[in-house]
Formats: structure tokens, C-alpha cells, sequence
């Protein structure tokens, strides 16, 4: 139950949420498109790209959906983690290549996995649950090879939705007691 000194410590989780739905459905629509490549990473970029723009870079979303702002340091661990997502993404291509494109996409959903432990301070526990999810979906892509790429990565896109819709749904509650109680 979502009480009002966790969203209080994390105000920004319902426009997480609508940045982790937006990012799930891109997921999933790149790899059902991804043909050869897996993953389409055109749609993907693009995708990723004006989700965030739109989602992320113009304040009157994060006005319309959070209850305050971020905290310096909630900020800035936000940055330190995302340029990390970028650097082990890099680390990726350089390091596994793309002669084998399942193990690079599946490598680079642990990747994220792992950044997402990052987002803890600014979002709450539910980044703990989805980086430990996703990194369990990419290591499992890995060891089990007989069930398709697109299955993994579709258990990727709605594990991204379904803590999208639960950080979505955080509300700021009142537990003030009604007169006369």
C-alpha cells in the first residue's frame, strides 16, 4: 500500500512510470519489427528518443504527474546511472559486438538491469524488483537457447509496463482522521 512518506521520498515515480510504459510498448513493437536484427534498433532509437523528449525533457509533464520535485541528490544519482546505462551499453557493442545479435541484445537488457538498481533513490523499491527481473530475463535468455529471442525480449517490454503502471499509480493519500474520530 502506497503511503504518503513514500511518495513524499520519491515524487517523481508516477512520471517514471509513464516513462517505463512508454519504453516497454517501444521495446516490444522494436523486436516484433526487428526481423534479423531482433531488435529494430532504428524504431528502437527513435522510439527512445521522442518518448524522451516528450516524456522527460518538457517539464509540464513531470509538473502534471509529480507530487514535488527530485532532490539534488535524487538528481543526481539519476544522471550517474543513466550515463552508466551508457557506458555499459557502449561497453556492449565494443566488447561483445554484433556478430552474435542475441547475446548482444540480451547482454544489454542486463545492462539496463543493472542500471535500474540506480534509480532506487529516485523511484523506490520497485527499481530493486524491475533491475533484478530484467537481469534474471537476460541471463535466462542467455542459458535457455532454444526458446526465441522475441519471448525474452517481449517478457522485457512488460516487465517495464507492469512497474510502469504500478509506479503510474501512486497516489499521494491523506492518512489525516476525519473529525470527530
Amino acid at each position: 500500500m502506497t503511503n504518503k512518506d513514500e511518495i513524499s521520498k520519491y515524487p517523481t515515480q508516477r512520471t517514471g512510470g509513464v516513462w517505463l510504459i512508454y519504453v516497454g510498448i517501444i521495446i516490444i513493437f522494436s523486436a516484433l519489427v526487428g526481423g534479423e536484427l531482433l531488435i529494430q534498433p532504428f524504431t528502437l532509437g527513435i522510439g527512445y528518443l521522442i518518448g524522451f523528449i516528450a516524456i522527460l525533457g518538457f517539464p509540464f509533464v513531470n509538473n502534471k504527474l509529480a507530487y514535488g520535485e527530485n532532490t539534488k541528490f535524487q538528481n543526481r544519482m539519476d544522471n550517474l546511472f543513466t550515463m552508466f546505462n551508457v557506458l555499459l551499453c557502449t561497453a556492449c557493442g565494443f566488447i561483445i559486438g554484433f556478430d552474435n545479435l542475441r547475446l548482444f541484445w540480451l547482454s544489454i537488457f542486463i545492462a539496463v538491469g543493472i542500471h535500474f538498481f540506480g534509480f532506487y533513490f529516485s523511484q523506490g523499491k520497485m527499481m530493486i524488483l524491475l533491475g533484478s527481473f530484467t537481469i534474471l530475463n537476460g541471463i535466462l535468455g542467455l542459458l535457455i537457447i532454444a526458446v526465441p529471442f522475441l519471448v525474452f525480449a517481449v517478457i522485457d517490454g512488460l516487465l517495464k509496463l507492469i512497474i510502469g503502471v504500478i509506479l503510474f499509480n501512486k497516489r499521494l493519500v491523506s492518512h489525516e482522521v476525519p473529525m470527530g474520530h
